[in-house]
């Protein structure tokens, strides 16, 4: 990342200097288990990335790693020039595993969109134009934040990339379950958190991206969660490309990046 790029080096901050409210009874600090694949992060942090040319909308990333680890780059990081150049503030959540504490990742995607929304006058960002994206369980993260959210915490828009959605026995990811409820769960508890289950006239208006041949996560998340959408009356595009499999994120031999991306921007620019 250079200067040119941005337009300033991008500066990473933490969620909670003071300490977080809440714990998942991780110790022992951040790993890096491969490259750009972090477990066990107890800090969490924001990092921002503000563009040369701001056009006043943010968006805030959640990388997935089936609530274990962050993919970083691909669903993180390596997104920053692409939205930078489109004129979006681009943040990049690292964010704390569940580990059987479903209320911490969400509490750390809640003080992420407080903390952007505090310093919009700062960055040049409209408080009302802070979108949540995500990845796989990251994309769980981000509907969550969609359909549980406080008044503050409210996204505009959401973006998911081939999404957890459903923590029903039919639908789900079984280890991102697992790792965000345990074992045995009661059934209230899943379907609490099965987000095509509490979308309302209030959720924020949805772009939703995945393979047909994803054989991680099944596709029946996404519609799923777009016809709850519809349902509801509220705005979503629903983006499904014939193979790419799972976890293609913003990398270069999905051979539809193009395509999705160029669609994005149009969504985007029309809201």
């Amino acid at each position: 990342m250079t200067a040119m790029t941005f337009a300033q080096q991008p500066v990473e901050l933490p969620l909670w200097p003071d300490g977080a409210p809440n714990s998942n009874g991780l110790t022992g600090g951040e790993k890096e288990v491969s490259p750009h694949r972090l477990s066990n992060v107890t800090a969490p942090t924001i990092t921002v990335y503000r563009a040369p040319q701001p056009n006043g909308m943010a968006v805030i990333m959640c990388p997935g790693g089936g609530y274990s680890r962050l993919a970083m780059d691909h669903e993180g990081h390596d997104m920053a020039p692409w939205f930078c150049g489109q004129g979006i503030t681009y943040v990049v959540l690292k964010y704390r595993m569940p580990n059987g504490h479903c209320e911490v990742p969400l509490s750390d995607a809640e003080r992420a969109i407080r903390i952007v929304r505090e310093h919009a006058g700062e960055w040049n960002i409209h408080p009302r134009k802070i979108g949540i994206m995500g990845a796989s369980a990251g994309g769980h993260l981000a509907s969550t934040l969609a359909t549980h959210y406080s008044a503050a915490s409210r996204p505009d828009f959401q973006i998911l990339l081939y999404p957890v959605i459903s923590m029903t026995d039919q639908l789900t990811h079984l280890p991102s379950r697992c790792r965000m409820l345990g074992e045995n769960i009661p059934e209230a508890e899943k379907k609490a958190l099965s987000l095509e289950l509490h979308v309302t006239e209030e959720t924020s208006s949805a772009f939703i991206v995945l393979a047909e041949d994803d054989q991680t996560v099944s596709p029946l998340n996404s519609l799923a969660y777009y016809t709850a959408l519809l349902k509801h009356g509220v705005s979503a595009e629903l983006h499904i490309y014939p193979q790419g499999g799972h976890s293609f994120g913003f990398c270069d031999s999905f051979i539809y990046k193009n395509l999705w991306t160029n669609e994005l921007s149009q969504w985007l620019n029309a809201l």
